[in-house]
């Protein structure tokens, strides 16, 4: 969304401060119809279906009622079930668990921590009320919408901003937009209300959770060589068991220096990297992305510049790319993108003396 890559970057984070590649990432380890299904399952009436949307509904491509989200934030206040908003305490909906306590304790300990938030909304933003309520924002895609929704024990808030034409809102942020009415509307709620702590000792099951003190950058066992540690909430018997030491080492001047996997060698190349992090030396050649023998569709939804490929090996240094002989130039930032056609390829990667070569194929929908 800024047009930047953070790196490396634990869940919280990412939840907190809306982050959308690890949302892209999530989506694609569950499933683009499985994950539609399960908000299905919270209560959300999308008027048209996953072949519609696509996986871009996760960034807010689909049309979300402003009651449903109530209703599903709401349903994570309850612990994980969900029920069909009502209007009359005399109506009484079934209500049916859709997510575990646990995961949902999980999930509220996030959207509480406002140190979480940091990276995206800074430490006083219209969010940060000074007790432990949960809090979500988001923008649809175009500025079309922006909202916000939290909850405390006794009352979920839902705010929408936007205007009732469907125009574009100039730009304007959910955190500009519509947060400031929501925690305006939260503080007269608050006033009588207990501050809100979803996995305090005794609650049902807090049990099977535990915090542990964590490296806040690596998310495992804090070591000597870490700079900051954080409290993280784990289903007992997930918690890290390594340490963190193999991330760092010492640099040629003495100084510690952060050492990523070597998924993160692209990265540590760009001028994203902030932490003037290095990879472990590495001189095999080997073409990560894309997969060998992988098949890519092409979308009649979406604009053909928005349908590329990027490549990337297993090494830092700088590659040269062909695809059927044809040389590819890498774009401004160093990155190699490949705009997808229908038929197949073979692409080669060279490097030092090395040279790898695959096959993809790009067909039509």
């Amino acid at each position: 969304y800024d047009k930047r890559f953070l790196g490396p970057v634990r869940v919280r984070e990412a939840l907190a401060c809306s982050l959308n590649v690890p949302a892209v990432v999530a989506l694609g380890r569950l499933g683009a119809r499985e994950g539609f299904s399960d908000l299905q399952k919270w209560g959300f009436q999308c008027p048209r279906g996953i072949d519609t949307y696509g996986a871009g509904f996760i960034l807010g491509n689909a049309e979300i009622r402003l009651l449903d989200l109530a209703g599903a934030y709401a349903g994570l206040e309850r612990g994980g079930t969900a029920a069909r908003p009502v209007f009359l305490p005399t109506d009484h909906p079934p209500v049916k668990r859709v997510a575990s306590r646990e995961a949902t304790a999980i999930i509220e300990d996030i959207l509480c921590d406002n140190n979480a938030r940091e990276r995206a909304f800074d430490l006083s933003s219209p969010l940060a009320l000074g007790a432990r309520v949960a809090a979500k924002t988001g923008t649809s895609s175009g500025f079309r919408d922006g909202w916000t929704v939290g909850f405390d024990k006794d009352h979920t808030v839902a705010v929408w901003a936007g205007n009732m034409d469907g125009r574009p809102m100039r730009e304007m942020l959910s955190i500009r937009a519509a947060a400031p009415l929501w925690a305006a509307m939260m503080k007269v709620l608050l006033e009588k209300d207990h501050p809100l702590d979803p996995v305090q000792p005794g609650a049902e099951g807090a049990e099977n959770l535990a915090r542990v003190e964590i490296g806040k950058l690596t998310g495992l066992l804090p070591s000597a060589r870490d700079s900051e540690t954080v409290p993280e909430l784990f289903l007992k018997g997930t918690e890290p068991k390594s340490s963190s030491a193999d991330w760092f080492t010492t640099a040629g001047d003495g100084k510690t220096q952060v050492v990523l996997p070597s998924e993160f060698a692209e990265w540590c190349r760009s001028r994203w990297n902030y932490l003037d992090a290095i990879v472990p030396p590495n001189n095999t050649l080997a073409i990560l992305s894309p997969k060998p023998n992988a098949t890519f569709e092409i979308s009649d939804s979406l604009p053909a510049a928005q349908q590329m490929i990027e490549f990337s090996t297993s090494l830092s240094r700088a590659t040269e790319w062909f695809v059927n002989g044809e040389k590819i130039t890498p774009q401004a930032d160093g990155r190699v993108m490949w705009r997808l056609q229908p038929g197949q390829w073979n692409v080669s990667a060279i490097s030092e003396g090395q040279r790898v070569d695959s096959t993809f194929t790009v067909e039509n929908p």
